[in-house]
Protein backbone atom coordinates (compact mmCIF):
# COMPACT_ATOMS: atom_id res chain seq x y z
CA UNK A 1 0.00 0.00 0.00
CA UNK A 2 1.40 3.27 -1.13
CA UNK A 3 1.80 5.55 1.65
CA UNK A 4 -0.44 8.80 1.86
CA UNK A 5 1.77 11.66 0.90
CA UNK A 6 2.95 14.30 3.43
CA UNK A 7 0.63 17.35 3.55
CA UNK A 8 2.99 20.48 2.81
CA UNK A 9 3.30 23.00 5.35
CA UNK A 10 1.44 25.96 5.02
CA UNK A 11 4.23 29.51 5.43
CA UNK A 12 4.15 31.32 8.23
CA UNK A 13 2.18 34.57 7.73
CA UNK A 14 5.53 36.75 7.52
CA UNK A 15 7.06 34.42 4.33
CA UNK A 16 3.38 34.21 2.55
CA UNK A 17 3.29 37.76 2.74
CA UNK A 18 6.45 38.83 1.06
CA UNK A 19 5.64 36.15 -1.58
CA UNK A 20 2.58 37.26 -2.44
CA UNK A 21 3.92 41.04 -2.84
CA UNK A 22 6.59 40.02 -5.12
CA UNK A 23 3.86 38.32 -7.29
CA UNK A 24 2.15 41.30 -7.53
CA UNK A 25 4.71 43.47 -7.90
CA UNK A 26 5.83 40.93 -10.96
CA UNK A 27 2.02 41.50 -12.23
CA UNK A 28 0.99 38.06 -11.50
CA UNK A 29 -2.06 38.43 -10.13
CA UNK A 30 -5.65 35.98 -10.50
CA UNK A 31 -8.72 37.62 -12.15
CA UNK A 32 -9.73 37.57 -8.66
CA UNK A 33 -7.96 37.78 -5.11
CA UNK A 34 -9.07 37.02 -1.98
CA UNK A 35 -6.98 37.92 1.25
CA UNK A 36 -9.52 36.24 3.51
CA UNK A 37 -9.37 35.82 7.95
CA UNK A 38 -7.38 32.97 9.04
CA UNK A 39 -9.28 29.54 9.55
CA UNK A 40 -7.83 29.18 13.51
CA UNK A 41 -6.20 32.02 15.41
CA UNK A 42 -6.29 35.83 15.47
CA UNK A 43 -6.24 37.90 12.21
CA UNK A 44 -3.48 39.63 11.32
CA UNK A 45 -4.45 42.29 8.96
CA UNK A 46 -1.53 44.34 8.27
CA UNK A 47 -0.44 41.10 5.95
CA UNK A 48 -3.24 41.90 3.32
CA UNK A 49 -2.33 45.85 3.88
CA UNK A 50 0.87 45.05 2.46
CA UNK A 51 -0.20 43.14 -0.38
CA UNK A 52 -2.66 45.61 -0.91
CA UNK A 53 -0.22 48.24 -0.89
CA UNK A 54 2.40 46.20 -3.59
CA UNK A 55 -1.39 45.43 -6.02
CA UNK A 56 -1.60 49.88 -5.43
CA UNK A 57 2.18 50.34 -6.84
CA UNK A 58 1.99 47.99 -9.67
CA UNK A 59 -1.47 49.26 -10.72
CA UNK A 60 -0.50 53.11 -10.96
CA UNK A 61 2.70 52.21 -12.77
CA UNK A 62 1.07 51.04 -15.77
CA UNK A 63 0.08 54.33 -17.37
CA UNK A 64 -2.72 52.89 -19.57
CA UNK A 65 -4.58 51.31 -16.48
CA UNK A 66 -7.48 52.62 -14.85
CA UNK A 67 -7.34 51.38 -11.84
CA UNK A 68 -10.12 51.78 -8.93
CA UNK A 69 -9.01 51.92 -5.51
CA UNK A 70 -11.58 52.04 -2.78
CA UNK A 71 -12.05 51.59 1.02
CA UNK A 72 -15.03 49.48 1.44
CA UNK A 73 -15.30 50.79 4.88
CA UNK A 74 -15.68 54.48 4.18
CA UNK A 75 -18.64 56.55 5.06
CA UNK A 76 -19.28 57.32 1.07
CA UNK A 77 -18.61 54.01 -0.32
CA UNK A 78 -21.95 52.81 -1.92
CA UNK A 79 -21.83 49.12 -4.16
CA UNK A 80 -23.05 51.08 -7.18
CA UNK A 81 -19.05 52.33 -7.51
CA UNK A 82 -18.44 48.90 -7.83
CA UNK A 83 -21.10 48.17 -10.41
CA UNK A 84 -20.59 51.23 -12.72
CA UNK A 85 -16.76 49.69 -12.64
CA UNK A 86 -17.43 46.70 -14.02
CA UNK A 87 -20.31 47.42 -16.29
CA UNK A 88 -18.78 49.52 -18.49
CA UNK A 89 -15.24 49.98 -20.18
CA UNK A 90 -13.19 52.76 -19.11
CA UNK A 91 -13.52 56.00 -21.39
CA UNK A 92 -9.96 57.03 -20.78
CA UNK A 93 -7.74 53.96 -20.50
CA UNK A 94 -7.52 50.40 -22.04
CA UNK A 95 -7.55 48.34 -19.20
CA UNK A 96 -9.02 48.26 -16.01
CA UNK A 97 -8.02 46.99 -12.18
CA UNK A 98 -10.02 47.19 -9.10
CA UNK A 99 -9.02 47.26 -5.55
CA UNK A 100 -11.32 47.12 -2.65
CA UNK A 101 -10.09 47.29 0.96
CA UNK A 102 -11.69 46.40 4.37
CA UNK A 103 -14.55 44.78 2.51
CA UNK A 104 -16.13 42.49 5.69
CA UNK A 105 -19.15 45.15 6.56
CA UNK A 106 -19.74 46.09 3.05
CA UNK A 107 -20.17 42.60 2.19
CA UNK A 108 -22.78 41.98 5.12
CA UNK A 109 -24.60 45.17 4.17
CA UNK A 110 -24.67 44.69 0.73
CA UNK A 111 -24.50 40.46 -0.14
CA UNK A 112 -24.72 41.12 -4.38
CA UNK A 113 -21.32 42.73 -4.07
CA UNK A 114 -19.66 39.22 -3.37
CA UNK A 115 -21.75 37.88 -6.23
CA UNK A 116 -20.99 40.54 -8.58
CA UNK A 117 -17.57 40.41 -7.94
CA UNK A 118 -17.58 35.94 -8.23
CA UNK A 119 -19.80 36.47 -11.53
CA UNK A 120 -16.68 39.42 -12.66
CA UNK A 121 -13.94 36.22 -11.61
CA UNK A 122 -15.77 33.78 -14.51
CA UNK A 123 -15.98 35.76 -17.44
CA UNK A 124 -13.55 37.67 -19.61
CA UNK A 125 -14.97 40.87 -19.36
CA UNK A 126 -14.29 43.64 -17.01
CA UNK A 127 -11.11 44.44 -14.84
CA UNK A 128 -7.97 42.09 -15.86
CA UNK A 129 -7.41 42.00 -12.40
CA UNK A 130 -9.38 42.01 -8.18
CA UNK A 131 -8.09 42.28 -5.33
CA UNK A 132 -10.39 42.04 -2.13
CA UNK A 133 -9.33 42.06 1.51
CA UNK A 134 -12.71 40.42 3.05
CA UNK A 135 -11.58 40.80 6.94
CA UNK A 136 -13.24 39.20 9.51
CA UNK A 137 -16.79 38.47 9.91
CA UNK A 138 -19.27 35.52 9.34
CA UNK A 139 -22.07 37.19 6.62
CA UNK A 140 -23.03 34.91 3.85
CA UNK A 141 -21.73 36.93 1.24
CA UNK A 142 -18.34 36.72 3.09
CA UNK A 143 -19.15 32.78 3.35
CA UNK A 144 -19.75 32.55 -0.27
CA UNK A 145 -16.45 33.86 -1.05
CA UNK A 146 -14.28 32.14 1.19
CA UNK A 147 -15.75 28.65 -0.41
CA UNK A 148 -15.76 29.34 -3.74
CA UNK A 149 -13.75 27.28 -5.63
CA UNK A 150 -13.86 29.13 -9.38
CA UNK A 151 -10.51 28.69 -11.36
CA UNK A 152 -9.78 32.33 -11.28
CA UNK A 153 -9.94 32.98 -8.02
CA UNK A 154 -6.86 32.39 -5.60
CA UNK A 155 -7.12 32.93 -1.72
CA UNK A 156 -4.73 33.68 0.75
CA UNK A 157 -5.01 34.16 4.72
CA UNK A 158 -2.87 35.78 7.19
CA UNK A 159 -3.20 35.49 11.12
CA UNK A 160 -0.94 36.44 13.44
CA UNK A 161 2.74 35.63 14.44
CA UNK A 162 3.72 33.22 16.72
CA UNK A 163 5.85 35.29 19.44
CA UNK A 164 7.06 32.18 21.16
CA UNK A 165 10.04 29.68 19.70
CA UNK A 166 8.76 26.50 18.96
CA UNK A 167 9.37 23.73 22.04
CA UNK A 168 11.51 21.55 19.86
CA UNK A 169 14.02 24.55 19.05
CA UNK A 170 13.61 27.34 22.26
CA UNK A 171 15.74 30.15 21.09
CA UNK A 172 14.02 33.61 21.34
CA UNK A 173 15.76 34.43 17.75
CA UNK A 174 13.25 31.19 16.72
CA UNK A 175 10.01 32.55 16.72
CA UNK A 176 8.00 33.34 13.91
CA UNK A 177 8.03 37.26 15.02
CA UNK A 178 11.80 36.93 15.38
CA UNK A 179 12.08 35.62 11.91
CA UNK A 180 10.17 38.30 10.78
CA UNK A 181 12.09 41.05 12.19
CA UNK A 182 15.25 39.74 11.05
CA UNK A 183 13.97 39.61 7.39
CA UNK A 184 12.64 43.02 7.35
CA UNK A 185 15.71 44.04 9.50
CA UNK A 186 17.69 42.57 6.08
CA UNK A 187 15.51 44.19 3.57
CA UNK A 188 16.64 47.71 5.55
CA UNK A 189 20.04 47.18 5.43
CA UNK A 190 20.31 46.64 9.39
CA UNK A 191 22.52 43.47 11.08
CA UNK A 192 21.19 42.17 13.73
CA UNK A 193 23.00 40.46 15.74
CA UNK A 194 22.44 37.09 18.11
CA UNK A 195 19.54 38.15 20.18
CA UNK A 196 18.52 41.44 19.00
CA UNK A 197 15.55 39.75 17.18
CA UNK A 198 14.04 37.89 20.34
CA UNK A 199 14.52 40.47 22.48
CA UNK A 200 13.00 43.32 20.55
CA UNK A 201 10.29 41.23 20.11
CA UNK A 202 9.85 40.67 23.64
CA UNK A 203 9.75 44.36 24.13
CA UNK A 204 7.47 45.61 21.41
CA UNK A 205 5.35 42.39 21.00
CA UNK A 206 4.70 39.78 18.36
CA UNK A 207 2.63 42.78 15.63
CA UNK A 208 4.30 42.99 12.52
CA UNK A 209 3.56 46.75 12.65
CA UNK A 210 4.83 47.50 16.35
CA UNK A 211 8.06 45.69 15.31
CA UNK A 212 8.50 47.19 11.76
CA UNK A 213 8.12 50.62 13.27
CA UNK A 214 10.90 49.82 15.58
CA UNK A 215 13.22 48.50 13.38
CA UNK A 216 12.36 52.12 11.00
CA UNK A 217 13.06 53.71 14.40
CA UNK A 218 16.66 52.76 14.56
CA UNK A 219 17.04 53.48 10.75
CA UNK A 220 16.30 57.40 11.88
CA UNK A 221 18.79 57.11 14.19
CA UNK A 222 21.37 55.84 11.80
CA UNK A 223 22.05 52.58 13.49
CA UNK A 224 23.02 49.80 11.41
CA UNK A 225 24.34 47.07 13.43
CA UNK A 226 22.03 46.09 16.03
CA UNK A 227 22.67 43.58 19.36
CA UNK A 228 20.89 43.02 22.28
CA UNK A 229 22.41 46.48 24.11
CA UNK A 230 21.16 48.59 21.31
CA UNK A 231 17.81 47.53 21.27
CA UNK A 232 17.67 47.82 25.01
CA UNK A 233 19.44 51.60 24.91
CA UNK A 234 16.87 52.41 21.99
CA UNK A 235 13.56 50.42 23.10
CA UNK A 236 14.08 49.62 26.45
CA UNK A 237 15.22 52.63 28.26
CA UNK A 238 12.16 54.50 26.76
CA UNK A 239 10.04 52.57 29.19
CA UNK A 240 9.09 52.95 33.11
CA UNK A 241 9.80 50.36 35.12
CA UNK A 242 11.44 47.75 32.28
CA UNK A 243 11.53 44.12 32.24
CA UNK A 244 15.16 44.24 31.88
CA UNK A 245 15.82 47.14 34.84
CA UNK A 246 13.79 44.85 36.78
CA UNK A 247 16.37 41.48 35.75
CA UNK A 248 19.43 43.65 36.29
CA UNK A 249 18.24 44.39 40.16
CA UNK A 250 17.83 40.89 40.77
CA UNK A 251 20.82 39.57 39.06
CA UNK A 252 23.28 42.43 40.16
CA UNK A 253 22.00 42.25 44.06
CA UNK A 254 20.28 45.76 43.89
CA UNK A 255 17.22 44.94 46.11
CA UNK A 256 16.33 48.82 46.72
CA UNK A 257 15.79 49.27 42.66
CA UNK A 258 13.75 45.95 42.54
CA UNK A 259 11.30 47.14 45.17
CA UNK A 260 11.27 50.89 43.32
CA UNK A 261 10.52 49.05 39.87
CA UNK A 262 7.78 46.71 41.68
CA UNK A 263 6.20 50.09 42.91
CA UNK A 264 6.20 51.94 40.13
CA UNK A 265 4.43 48.88 37.99
CA UNK A 266 1.86 48.57 40.15
CA UNK A 267 1.72 52.39 39.99
CA UNK A 268 1.56 53.44 36.33
CA UNK A 269 2.29 49.74 34.72
CA UNK A 270 4.66 48.74 31.92
CA UNK A 271 5.00 51.22 28.99
CA UNK A 272 5.44 48.77 25.81
CA UNK A 273 6.93 50.31 22.66
CA UNK A 274 3.83 51.39 20.60
CA UNK A 275 2.82 53.09 23.99
CA UNK A 276 0.75 50.89 24.86
CA UNK A 277 0.67 50.10 29.47
CA UNK A 278 0.35 46.73 30.20
CA UNK A 279 -0.75 46.85 34.03
CA UNK A 280 0.87 44.49 36.29
CA UNK A 281 -1.28 41.45 35.67
CA UNK A 282 -0.70 41.64 32.03
CA UNK A 283 3.40 42.49 32.39
CA UNK A 284 4.47 39.61 35.05
CA UNK A 285 4.99 36.88 32.23
CA UNK A 286 7.06 39.34 30.57
CA UNK A 287 8.82 40.31 33.76
CA UNK A 288 9.44 36.50 34.59
CA UNK A 289 10.66 35.18 31.00
CA UNK A 290 13.09 38.07 30.94
CA UNK A 291 14.67 37.66 34.45
CA UNK A 292 14.83 34.05 33.28
CA UNK A 293 16.68 34.82 30.24
CA UNK A 294 19.03 37.25 31.28
CA UNK A 295 19.71 34.60 34.54
CA UNK A 296 20.69 32.01 31.90
CA UNK A 297 23.13 34.02 29.94
CA UNK A 298 24.55 35.58 33.46
CA UNK A 299 25.11 31.71 34.50
CA UNK A 300 26.77 30.94 30.95
CA UNK A 301 28.93 33.74 30.87
CA UNK A 302 30.04 32.35 34.46
CA UNK A 303 30.25 29.35 33.50
CA UNK A 304 32.68 29.96 30.32
CA UNK A 305 34.75 32.17 32.57
CA UNK A 306 35.15 29.10 35.06
CA UNK A 307 36.46 27.00 31.73
CA UNK A 308 39.26 29.54 31.40
CA UNK A 309 37.24 32.29 29.00
CA UNK A 310 37.72 35.93 29.26
CA UNK A 311 34.92 37.92 29.84
CA UNK A 312 35.08 39.30 26.54
CA UNK A 313 35.21 35.82 24.80
CA UNK A 314 32.27 34.74 27.14
CA UNK A 315 29.43 37.50 26.57
CA UNK A 316 30.12 36.29 22.86
CA UNK A 317 29.56 32.77 23.34
CA UNK A 318 26.47 33.82 24.77
CA UNK A 319 25.12 35.78 22.30
CA UNK A 320 26.10 39.25 23.56
CA UNK A 321 28.38 41.80 22.25
CA UNK A 322 31.15 42.82 24.20
CA UNK A 323 30.91 46.38 24.46
CA UNK A 324 31.91 48.76 27.83
CA UNK A 325 27.84 48.63 29.29
CA UNK A 326 27.49 45.43 28.57
CA UNK A 327 31.10 44.29 30.11
CA UNK A 328 30.19 46.37 33.05
CA UNK A 329 26.78 45.42 33.43
CA UNK A 330 28.22 41.77 33.73
CA UNK A 331 30.68 42.30 35.88
CA UNK A 332 28.42 43.94 38.70
CA UNK A 333 25.99 40.79 37.99
CA UNK A 334 29.01 38.12 38.34
CA UNK A 335 30.42 40.07 41.67
CA UNK A 336 26.94 39.83 43.52
CA UNK A 337 26.29 36.09 42.28
CA UNK A 338 27.70 32.79 42.20
CA UNK A 339 26.89 29.57 40.79
CA UNK A 340 24.08 28.59 43.52
CA UNK A 341 22.48 31.99 43.87
CA UNK A 342 21.85 31.87 40.09
CA UNK A 343 20.26 28.53 41.01
CA UNK A 344 18.57 29.89 42.95
CA UNK A 345 17.26 32.33 41.25
CA UNK A 346 16.00 30.06 38.87
CA UNK A 347 14.17 28.23 41.53
CA UNK A 348 11.99 31.39 43.13
CA UNK A 349 11.55 32.39 39.65
CA UNK A 350 9.52 28.68 38.90
CA UNK A 351 7.95 29.20 42.50
CA UNK A 352 6.58 32.57 41.53
CA UNK A 353 4.99 31.08 38.15
CA UNK A 354 3.42 28.40 40.22
CA UNK A 355 2.11 30.50 42.41
CA UNK A 356 0.54 32.87 39.88
CA UNK A 357 -0.69 30.11 37.38
CA UNK A 358 -1.24 27.35 39.66
CA UNK A 359 -1.76 28.67 43.66
CA UNK A 360 -4.47 30.96 41.77
CA UNK A 361 -2.73 34.69 43.64
CA UNK A 362 -4.44 37.41 42.22
CA UNK A 363 -1.78 39.68 42.79
CA UNK A 364 1.34 39.70 41.08
CA UNK A 365 2.78 43.13 42.00
CA UNK A 366 2.94 40.79 45.27
CA UNK A 367 4.14 37.34 43.63
CA UNK A 368 7.10 39.42 42.28
CA UNK A 369 7.76 41.66 45.56
CA UNK A 370 7.93 37.82 47.21
CA UNK A 371 10.14 36.71 44.60
CA UNK A 372 12.06 39.42 44.83
CA UNK A 373 12.33 38.83 48.92
CA UNK A 374 13.49 35.16 48.36
CA UNK A 375 15.80 35.91 46.00
CA UNK A 376 17.42 38.68 47.81
CA UNK A 377 17.00 36.39 51.22
CA UNK A 378 18.78 33.48 49.51
CA UNK A 379 21.79 35.94 48.77
CA UNK A 380 21.86 36.86 52.49
CA UNK A 381 22.37 33.33 53.38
Amino acid sequence: MVAAAKKKRAPDPGTSCREWCARVAQGNLPKLLLILPPTSGEEEAWFGEQVLKAAREYGRSIPELDLLDLDCASPDFTPDLVDGFLASPSLFASRQALILGRASKALNKWPRLAEALLNCASGDEGPEWIVLQVGGGSSKAAKALSATRKKMVEKVRFRGLYADPPPWRPDPDASEAAIFVAAEASHRNLQLHRGAAGLLVQLAGARPNDLVQALEHFVLLGMESIGEEEVRQVAARSAEGTAFDFADAILSGDSGAALKLIRSLDAVGMRTWDGRRLAAREAFGMVLSTVARERQKTATVRDAMEHGKSLEDALKASGSRPSMPVVRRMEKRLAACDSAFLNGVLECLLEAESNVKMAGWRDSTRALEYLAFRVFRRRRA
